[in-house]
């Protein structure tokens, strides 16, 4: 589906793709989509995600690792490191969303540590 470029956000921060090399990413929210964009070798890249799309989301209150993950219906899954502000999207997300505060996957929960040896 195509969107107005000119449709300004309701909220925008730099972000970063684990798996990706991307520069200058932002992921960017809308009222009926995310939009993903930056620069990579080929040119630039960009992803639209409706929120239609997303089944649930979760979120983690960490910097220096994934800290969004978007679960879609498809059964696919988006991670994201949103750099700034992952707590204001959750709450933005969520009132889109039609979806409680509250509810379970609503509050953040502290991220598996990777550099543990189990």
């Amino acid at each position: 589906m195509s969107y107005p470029s000119d449709a300004e956000p309701i909220l925008s921060t730099r972000c970063k793709l684990p798996g990706r090399s991307l520069w200058f990413s932002r992921a960017h929210l809308h009222e009926d989509h995310i939009e993903l964009s930056g620069w990579n070798w080929r040119g630039r890249f960009s992803r639209s995600i409706e929120l239609d799309n997303i089944d649930r989301f979760q979120w983690w209150a960490v910097l220096n690792d994934v800290n969004f993950l978007l679960h879609l219906k498809d059964g696919a899954a988006v991670p994201l490191q949103l750099l700034r502000s992952a707590g204001v999207w959750s709450c933005k997300l969520h009132e889109l969303l039609g979806q409680s505060i509250l509810a379970q996957d609503a509050i953040p929960r502290v991220a598996p540590r990777r550099d543990i040896a189990a």
